[in-house]
């Protein structure tokens, strides 16, 4: 069971991440987010016939200055649960500075603790045009550093702002299994995926908490290996109103499948309408 616990953590924030704007939209005018927001999420795997609570993540977002210009600093935390550590000890932090116009990123960086495991990734992104150059500073406990310049003919984004930008996308323009293209640089690999989610429709769903929400559904192209079992394997369901906010993820793995839900949203741009009140 250790082995299925490793990355199980990071691939919970994947479900969450692995979404994006179109790579070609460069101007992104944020209408769903605000400074302070905060929204956490609880991570079950499914084991069997057992659903364990294993882990949480929470998002947040603060306003900042970088390199002279307005931007949001997105930070993430994922850790497993106490009671959980005994088999996999979790602690990942994960920030993003994006520029606050585009919400394209220019600062990422990832510290990985799990268990004896330590890394450190950091990513400096430079926009010219729809040119990304991206330089890498990967260092480990064990092994040496590495530092790597990389060029991309489009604009590119990292895990974090893909979340933020997912939010600001117009679902009312987007037809029932309409596709939309995204690229993002998968910081385990440092490579680039030309993926695409498409638009399902509508639907209402209810949490292990019992709160019930009204949702848009998508379903990402996932990047199929070690860890996602099908490219369609996972579903998204994002709050019917104007904040956009992920509800609930499902998907399956290579082995299991792992459901993530809301249980905290804290200083919304605008009420959560999308509550259904019995």
């Amino acid at each position: 069971m250790k082995t299925h616990i490793k990355t199980l953590l990071l691939i919970s924030i994947s479900l969450l991440l692995l979404t994006s704007g179109n790579s070609n939209q460069v101007t992104v005018n944020n209408s769903t987010f605000k400074d302070g927001e905060a929204v956490g999420y609880d991570v079950y795997y499914n084991w069997g016939f057992i659903w364990i609570h294993a882990g949480n993540a929470k998002f947040s977002v603060r306003e900042m200055t970088y390199k002279q210009k307005p931007a949001y600093l997105f930070h993430v935390a994922g850790n497993s649960l106490n009671t959980f550590d005994k088999f996999y000890h979790v602690r990942d932090t994960l920030f993003s500075i994006a520029d606050k116009k585009t919400l394209l990123p220019m600062y990422y960086k990832r510290v990985t603790r799990e268990d004896s495991y330590w890394a450190e990734d950091e990513y400096y992104f430079t926009e010219t045009g729809k040119k990304t150059t991206l330089i890498t500073d990967c260092k480990r406990r064990k092994g040496r550093r590495n530092i790597d310049t990389l060029s991309f003919d489009k604009t590119v984004t990292d895990l974090i702002t893909v979340f933020y930008r997912i939010r600001n996308i117009d679902y009312n323009k987007m037809k029932i299994n309409e596709k939309h293209p995204f690229s993002i640089v998968y910081d385990d690999d440092d490579k680039e995926f030309n993926l695409y989610f498409k638009y399902v429709g509508k639907e209402e769903v209810e949490l292990k908490n019992g709160k019930k929400y009204r949702c848009l559904k998508i379903q990402p192209l996932l990047i199929k290996g070690q860890v996602f079992k099908d490219e369609d394997g996972m579903t998204i369901y994002l709050s019917d109103d104007k904040n956009r906010i992920p509800i609930y993820i499902e998907s399956k793995i290579r082995v299991g499948s792992i459901k993530v839900m809301l249980n905290l949203a804290h200083n919304t741009l605008y009420p959560i309408d999308s509550e259904v009140k019995e």
